[in-house]
């Protein structure tokens, strides 16, 4: 066994050398040498007179479905002989089993080119975190919430370290390095709601197509434990006492409105004097956090 393998060690060494050293003789364009072993395959050495040099160029001739079909493999010396009978034998075996192989290097030709175009949209489409943000800014939470200059606030906050990163190179261990931070500082609950804006923003990515996985999924919140306090009779006295004593009207105003309605500070301080009707006493407010109208007497 090992002495045939070391004898056809020596055989294709020789043929290199040969096929290496070989000319094309004085009034000859074209030479063609057959391969000892594998029907079919040839190595076609032509005169290229535009570039001055000899060209030798593996080809496999082979009858298929009647067919006599020239598939060119490579060159010779980038292709070396053993890859030369491998890709041939391959060949053999699919026309063996009926496969014709110029539908198979067509698709493969396909596929290569598919993957080319979806390179380059990955790397036009591989933006910064930081012109992600401005992109989810200006294409998407300034039309559709109202709270995005809290987004915008809470990411410059606690997420600049991702600004200079590339979207496709940001891990699930960045983000959680960035909440792990936080939350030593004791601010559970702002790490749940930048975990919960950078969801949001890389899930937009997504649908944009700019990357197609989210690197905030694995993350868990923390658990909060809903916290309640209501003032008492006594104390909402003493605090609008003290509120209309001591603050400035601006700042009193906007606390008993937020006292006795009930609103939220975004849409007390959004507040405009077209929403309010006085015949009524009605204050329609057009568009609230979860995007629906609502109405306060």
């Amino acid at each position: 066994m090992w002495g045939n393998y070391a004898f056809n060690i020596i055989i294709i060494k020789v043929y290199k050398r040969l096929l290496n050293k070989i000319k094309i003789p004085k009034g000859e364009t074209l030479v063609i040498i057959h391969h000892p072993d594998i029907i079919g395959l040839k190595l076609k050495i032509s005169w290229v007179v535009r570039r001055g040099r000899v060209r030798k160029t593996w080809v496999l001739e082979q009858k298929f479905k009647n067919q006599s079909l020239k598939i060119t493999i490579g060159e010779f010396p980038y292709l070396s002989i053993k890859k030369a009978r491998k890709i041939a034998r391959e060949l053999k075996t699919l026309m063996a089993n009926g496969i014709d192989p110029r539908a198979v290097k067509r698709q493969q030709k396909i596929e290569e080119n598919e993957n080319r175009i979806k390179e380059r949209e990955r790397k036009a489409n591989d933006i910064t975190f930081k012109e992600l943000c401005y992109k989810y800014i200006e294409e998407y939470a300034k039309i559709y919430t109202i709270n995005w200059k809290e987004y915008t606030d809470r990411v410059h906050t606690y997420a600049q370290v991702l600004y200079g990163k590339k979207i496709s190179q940001i891990r699930m261990s960045d983000i959680q390095q960035i909440f792990n931070d936080i939350s030593k500082e004791g601010k559970y609950a702002t790490a749940n709601l930048l975990l919960a804006t950078l969801r949001t923003i890389f899930n937009k990515a997504i649908k944009w197509g700019l990357i197609e996985n989210n690197p905030t999924l694995g993350i868990e919140k923390h658990k909060m434990q809903a916290r309640e306090r209501r003032l008492s009779y006594d104390e909402i006295g003493r605090f609008v006492q003290v509120l209309c004593g001591e603050a400035t009207p601006l700042i009193r105003d906007f606390a008993l409105l937020a006292l006795y309605t009930g609103a939220r500070k975004t849409n007390v301080l959004e507040m405009e004097w077209d929403n309010i009707d006085f015949k009524r006493k009605i204050w329609h407010i057009p568009k609230t956090k979860n995007g629906k109208r609502k109405i306060y007497h």
